[in-house]
C-alpha cells in the first residue's frame, strides 16, 4: 500500500519557528479584539450545506468540499466565517436587540485552483458587529481593521473602502439585465477598464447615466473623489451610499486612522450577502487582500433573525506572508532549555526541571543517550528552538550553555542533591 507522507495540494504543515510566529500573531490580533469589547464565539468546522446555498450568497458550490453523513445529508466544510455566526446568532440571540460583538478565529476551507498559490485550508480571524446599522458601527470595524494591521507591526498598508449601494442603484435605473451586470462586475473586479466602457456604451443608456456607470472605474482616491462621484448621478441611493461614506471618513479622523484609507466606488465582492460598504486591506508582499470586510444586513433574516451587521475578516497566513517579505520581526525568541542528564542522575534532572517550570521557564528533559556526543545535542538544540543547555555532567559538575554565544558557566544544583 503507497503511504502518503506529503500534504495534498492547497494545504501545508506549519511548524517550529514558522508556528511560534502564527501563535504570536494570533495572541496579539485576539488581545486586540477584546480590547474593544468582542467575545469569542466558536462555530462548526463543518456545517448543513443549507448554510452556503446559493441564496445565502457565499461563495459558489463548486468550491465547497461537500459530504455526506449517515442520515445522508449534505455537509460542507466551512468555507466562509460569516454565515456560519449569522447561523449561530439565529440560534441563540434570535431576541438579543442590543448591540453584539463577536470574535472568532479557525480555518476555513475552500476548493480553489492553486495556481496563484492560494491555499485550500487557511486560517482566519475575525469580528462581526451584530444589532448595529449605524455609521458609528462601520466605522468602528474599519479602525479596527486598522489597528490589526498595526498591530501585526505593518505600517506600509491601505485599507480601501467601496459602497455597493452606488454600483447596484446605478445599473438597477439603467435596468441592465442580469447577464450584463455580472459581465461588468467581472470587468470592474480584473480593472478591465476599456472593456466595461465598451459594455456600456452599447447599453444606449440616458448620456447622464452612462457617463455615470463609464466612470465608475476611475471612482478611486482620496476623500475628494467623493464630490466626484456625488456630481455624476442624481439618484438619491447613490447619494446616499456617498454620503454614508463622507460620515465614516469623518469618524474615522476620530480613531486617527484617515491616512490609513482611501476609497474605490468599483469595488466589488464574490459574496453577494454584502449590502453596503465594504473594504479590503493591503499592503505589499502578497498578492491579494490581507482584510476583507464589510455590511451584510439581510443575511442574518436568511436564518430567522432581522438584524443589521457589519464585519471583517483577517487572511492570518497571508499577513504572515506579508511580515516575512517586508523583513518585519516578531518577537519570538528561542527560549526553550533543554536539561541534558546521563540516566543514573534522572531523580535530581526531574525535581530541578520541576522548579523551573514553576518559574514559567519551558524546559525539556533529554536523556544523555551511549554513543552520542555533546556536539550532537547542540546541533539538535539549535534546530529545534532551544536557548541553552543545562547539562548534568556529574552532580558536582553542572554547565550552562548559551547556544547563541557558545558560552558556558557552572550551575549550583547542591540545594537539589
Amino acid at each position: 500500500m503507497k503511504r502518503y507522507i506529503h500534504t495534498p495540494e492547497g494545504v501545508r504543515d506549519i511548524m517550529a519557528v514558522e508556528c511560534d510566529k502564527k501563535r504570536y500573531l494570533e495572541r496579539k490580533i485576539d488581545t486586540l479584539f477584546r480590547s474593544y469589547g468582542y467575545q469569542s464565539i466558536q462555530t462548526p468546522s463543518m456545517e448543513f450545506f443549507d448554510v452556503f446555498a446559493k441564496e445565502i450568497g457565499s461563495i459558489p458550490s463548486r468550491e465547497l468540499y461537500k459530504f455526506f453523513d449517515r442520515e445522508g445529508n449534505t455537509l460542507v466544510l466551512r468555507p466562509d466565517f460569516t454565515p456560519s455566526i449569522a447561523r449561530a446568532v439565529a440560534m441563540y440571540f434570535n431576541t438579543e436587540d442590543l448591540p453584539l460583538r463577536l470574535s472568532y478565529r479557525g480555518s476555513v476551507f475552500q476548493n480553489n485552483t492553486s495556481y496563484q498559490g492560494r491555499l485550500k485550508e487557511s486560517t482566519q480571524m475575525g469580528v462581526e458587529l451584530i444589532n448595529d446599522g449605524s455609521v458609528e458601527a462601520d466605522a468602528e470595524v474599519i479602525a479596527l481593521a486598522v489597528q490589526t494591521m498595526l498591530r501585526a507591526g505593518i505600517t506600509d498598508f491601505q485599507v480601501n473602502i467601496g459602497e455597493v449601494n452606488y454600483f447596484q442603484s446605478l445599473v438597477e435605473e439603467a435596468l441592465l439585465d442580469e447577464e450584463t451586470i455580472t459581465e461588468l462586475k467581472q470587468l470592474l473586479d480584473i480593472k478591465n477598464l476599456f472593456g466595461a466602457q465598451e459594455l456600456i456604451e452599447k447599453q444606449n443608456l440616458r448620456k447622464d447615466l452612462c457617463e455615470a456607470i463609464s466612470q465608475i472605474p476611475n471612482l478611486f482616491g482620496n476623500i475628494d473623489v467623493l464630490d466626484k462621484a456625488e456630481a455624476l448621478t442624481e439618484n438619491e441611493r447613490a447619494k446616499a451610499a456617498v454620503a454614508r461614506l463622507k460620515k465614516i471618513y469623518e469618524i474615522l479622523k476620530y480613531y486617527g486612522c484617515e491616512k490609513y484609507v482611501t476609497f474605490d466606488l468599483s469595488m466589488l465582492s464574490k459574496y453577494s450577502y454584502y449590502t453596503g460598504i465594504i473594504f479590503q486591506g493591503y499592503t505589499y508582499g502578497t498578492g491579494d487582500a490581507v482584510i476583507k470586510g464589510g455590511r451584510y444586513d439581510g443575511l442574518l433574516e436568511k436564518f430567522g433573525k432581522k438584524a443589521e451587521a457589519i464585519g471583517f475578516v483577517t487572511e492570518v497566513d497571508s499577513l504572515l506572508n506579508a511580515i516575512d517579505r517586508q523583513k518585519l520581526t516578531l518577537p519570538v525568541k528561542d527560549i526553550k532549555t533543554m536539561l541534558l542528564y546521563p540516566a543514573q542522575m534522572e531523580n535530581l534532572a526531574v525535581r530541578f526541571a520541576a522548579e523551573h517550570r514553576g518559574k514559567k521557564m519551558e524546559v525539556a528533559c533529554v536523556r544523555f543517550e551511549a554513543g552520542r556526543t555533546l556536539d550532537d545535542y547542540t546541533a539538535y538544540g539549535k534546530r529545534n528552538q532551544f536557548g541553552g543547555i543545562i547539562y548534568f555532567l556529574s552532580q558536582t559538575e553542572v554547565y550552562a550553555i548559551n547556544l547563541s554565544t557558545g558560552e558556558t558557566e557552572p550551575v549550583d544544583v547542591s540545594k537539589y542533591i
